[in-house]
């Protein structure tokens, strides 16, 4: 597994983290269908009650624009890459 997967802050194992949320940490609206356009911000169910994902990373930048799955910061305020372009060093002090 490569060193950028998980997030040096994503609580692992912990059974206060529910991912049923939307990114923004609320409850997801359920997608039926119909008229509605599926809006992946609040219909996808991958996140817990504060925007991270299972892998610990939201999918905001710093700047706080949506920038998708697996390209957002974790609560360190660093990405998956941030993460892989560090130096053993860099990653051991980063956390």
């Amino acid at each position: 597994m490569s060193r950028g997967k998980y997030s040096p802050s994503c609580p692992h194992g912990n059974e206060k983290y529910q991912y049923v949320f939307n990114c923004h940490g609320k409850p997801a609206v359920p997608f039926d269908g119909g008229d509605v356009v599926y809006d992946q911000t609040i219909h996808f169910p991958n996140y817990d009650s504060e925007g991270f994902d299972s892998y610990g990373y939201s999918c905001f930048n710093l700047d706080g624009q949506y920038v998708g799955i697996g390209y957002g910061i974790d609560r360190l305020g660093k990405t998956e890459n941030d993460y892989l372009l560090m130096s053993d060093d860099e990653f051991a002090d980063s956390f």
